[in-house]
């Protein structure tokens, strides 16, 4: 449960926006759900998850075969060092660490190329890819949306970005968990569910 809200929670990337994509809501978004009534609430999360769930998510059988150059960051200790001083790009990759409460330590750590944009990889502190998140759209423009499957090929998340602030967060089978504002994920009922050190 920890690890799935930690990365789910704490993706890097940006995706693009779409033509189905409801402008007034793009326009108003940037951070009022707290002062939403619960009919845009729901008109506001039907939209976003129209655009990521047009089909059901299901297990992808060939990330192994498709990332097996991705299987051990070669450069780990590396990356992990990088990524534990605070290094937002390092090597030609954006990079991003991950800690569990107040270790000191990350536990986990993302790489995404800056030349290929359309995956982020997340290893564990021995280099050992965990998750990769298929980022959709015209990544860095805003809106966009990153579903995140395990290496073994099994869905985890789904996270639609409005802005670096405000995230749409979902469980693979397209139900609703909460919205992040900056530290804190609110559910509908604008109650702080989650936190999180970075985003």
């Amino acid at each position: 449960m920890f690890r799935k809200h930690l990365i789910t929670l704490c993706l890097l990337l940006p995706l693009c926006a779409f033509a189905s994509y409801n402008d007034f809501y793009v326009a108003d978004i940037e951070y009022d759900w707290i002062n939403k009534s619960e009919l845009e609430k729901e008109a506001m999360i039907t939209e976003v998850h129209d655009i990521m769930f047009q089909d059901e998510l299901s297990r992808k059988t060939d990330l192994k075969s498709l990332f097996k150059d991705k299987l051990k960051d070669k450069n780990h200790l590396d990356n992990y060092i990088a990524a534990s001083a605070g290094y937002k790009e390092y090597k030609g990759n954006k990079i991003s660490a991950f800690y569990y409460r107040k270790l000191v330590n990350p536990i986990m750590y993302a790489l995404q190329d800056k030349q290929e944009t359309s995956y982020a990889f997340y290893y564990d502190v021995m280099g050992n890819l965990q998750y990769v998140d298929f980022i959709n759209g015209e990544y860095p423009e805003y809106p966009y949306y990153a579903i995140q499957y395990r290496i073994t090929g099994k869905p985890v998340s789904a996270v639609y970005y409005i802005s670096e602030d405000c995230q749409y967060l979902f469980t693979p089978k397209g139900e609703f968990e909460g919205v992040w504002y900056k530290h804190k994920l609110y559910n509908k009922k604008n109650k702080v569910i989650l936190t999180r050190t970075t985003y």
